[in-house]
């Protein structure tokens, strides 16, 4: 009789350890699922923030700093700036325009060719201070100096590499800080070629003449 009852009590203990390892298992997967779901999620959220930020910066950065190249080389008027910029980086920044503009005073210029290229950002989504640098460059500068101009054509414009400091206001980015770097920086060669560059001088060959040997009799 004993051994009977021990022999249902294992039987009990074992089915009882099947449901306990069922349950256990059970609860491991929706875990684990649940774990996966939220590390899915947070990644998404990251990548869309980190996206949207990257997005606004290059809009606002390649939108107003061909305005601000605008308002220098051409003397035009900086209120379609502050759509771009806080009032008061137009208002520390206009030193720092003048001095770039001091070169063309006087100058009639028709056209020139921007260029903006990004070398640096710093936008992840909990980084509290902002910002991109990028490397300026204005190419193919046409116009006229004055007659009175000691100077007979218009001088190359300098790259500039620039901190652009950017702040959130009203649910709306805007360059709040113009930071210079560097004068003249390294430019890396373009992957591509440069339709604005001037062609390099080639030599056009000349054809040696074959000597034509004689009929001879």
């Amino acid at each position: 009789m004993a051994t009977k009852r021990k022999a249902s009590e294992i039987r009990a203990a074992r089915k009882q350890l099947r449901v306990v390892t069922g349950v256990r298992r059970s609860v491991f997967y929706f875990m684990r699922a649940i774990l996966t779901v939220l590390a899915v999620a947070t990644i998404g959220i990251f990548s869309f923030l980190s996206a949207a930020r990257v997005s606004n910066a290059y809009i606002l950065v390649n939108e107003g700093m061909p305005l601000r190249a605008e308002s220098i080389l051409k003397n035009a008027s900086t209120h379609d700036m502050t759509a771009y910029f806080t009032a008061d980086c137009i208002e520390s920044d206009a030193l720092q325009r003048e001095t770039s503009a001091a070169p063309y005073a006087g100058a009639t210029l028709t056209g020139y060719e921007y260029d903006l290229s990004i070398s640096n950002l710093h936008l992840l989504p909990w980084h509290v201070n902002t910002y991109v640098d990028a490397v300026e460059q204005i190419r193919s500068i046409r116009g006229s100096m004055p007659v009175d101009s000691s100077m007979t054509q218009i001088p190359d414009w300098t790259p500039r590499k620039y901190r652009l400091h950017l702040e959130k206001i009203d649910n709306r980015w805007y360059i709040s800080s113009i930071e210079l770097l560097e004068l003249n920086p390294k430019i890396d060669p373009p992957a591509t070629p440069d339709p604005y560059a001037d062609p390099i001088p080639m030599q056009t060959p000349t054809p040696a003449p074959t000597p034509t040997p004689f009929p001879t009799e």
